[in-house]
C-alpha cells in the first residue's frame, strides 16, 4: 500500500505516516519499562497528530527529549495527574505546549 504513496490522497498519507510514527513510540527498551503515566503522555503527542513535523526517524529522539522534560519539570503538573487518572485541559495544554517546543527542534 505505501508503494503507492506518489498516488495516495493527503489524508491517508497523513494517516500512514501518524501510524508509523505510533508504532515507534510503542517500542520500549527491554528491561527498561515505561511508567504508565509517561506512555498516556508520549501516545497523546502520537494519537493527537503532535509529531506531524517531526521526521519518523526522529521519533525516537523527540521522546526522550520530551520525556525528560516531563520528568524534570512537569511531574507535579501532568504525569502525576495522569497516574491518578485524570486528563484534564491543564494537562493537556502542558503535554501540547511541551510538544510543540521538543518538535521545533526538527
Amino acid at each position: 500500500f505505501s508503494k503507492f504513496s506518489s498516488d495516495m490522497d493527503p489524508v491517508t498519507a497523513m494517516t500512514l505516516d501518524r501510524g508509523r510514527k505510533n508504532n515507534v513510540l510503542l517500542v520500549q527498551a527491554q528491561y527498561s519499562p515505561m511508567a504508565v503515566e509517561e506512555q498516556v503522555a508520549i501516545l497523546y503527542c502520537g494519537t493527537k497528530g503532535l509529531l506531524h513535523n517531526v521526521p519518523q526517524n526522529k521519533v525516537a529522539e523527540f521522546q526522550d527529549s520530551f520525556l525528560q522534560i516531563m520528568r524534570s519539570s512537569y511531574r507535579e503538573t501532568v504525569l502525576n495527574v495522569i497516574k491518578a487518572g485524570k486528563i484534564t485541559e491543564e494537562v493537556e495544554s502542558l503535554i501540547r505546549k511541551v510538544a510543540d517546543d521538543v518538535a521545533s527542534q526538527y
